[in-house]
């Protein structure tokens, strides 16, 4: 089986080609599928990753602050450790992935599907999922006891 290479070094490329891609419509630039990954401690700070594919991705450590991840497929991804502060999650596909102490301040999550995430050991708050998808396979932090919001 061969190795792939860390996308790391092409990070930068590959976030502003993705910006543009969405700034332009698809017109110019180009998605960013970063499926199946390890961008283990990734620096995605301030970035535009609208519907971006980190599908089963390792993005243990990861830094997404101020981000714009609307849409983004993060499906069984590691999200451990993440920091998300003051990013929109808005409709992100968040299904099977594992956040377990990820960071959600300030973090908008409508509509966001969140089946089967582990949200175990966040901050993430009952205001914060109220308006998202969960179902009896998601894992909820300790400070939201009631699964019935």
């Amino acid at each position: 089986k061969m190795t792939r290479q860390s996308l790391i070094p092409l990070l930068g490329t590959i976030l502003s080609d993705h910006r543009e891609w969405f700034e332009t419509k698809g017109n110019s630039g180009m998605f960013a599928d970063l499926s199946e990954e390890n961008l283990e401690e990734g620096n995605f700070e301030d970035t535009v990753l609208v519907e971006a594919n980190f599908q089963g991705s390792n993005l243990h450590k990861s830094n997404f602050r101020n981000s714009d991840l609307r849409g983004a497929n993060f499906h069984d991804a590691r999200l451990t450790q993440v920091q998300f502060q003051n990013s929109n999650l808005e409709e992100t596909d968040l299904m099977w992935a594992d956040l377990k102490g990820a960071n959600f301040d300030n973090v908008r999550l409508a509509g966001a599907y969140l089946q089967g995430a582990d949200l175990r050991e966040t901050n993430i708050t009952k205001d914060q999922i109220q308006f998202s998808y969960i179902d009896e396979d998601t894992l909820l932090p300790n400070n939201i006891l009631n699964k019935k919001i």
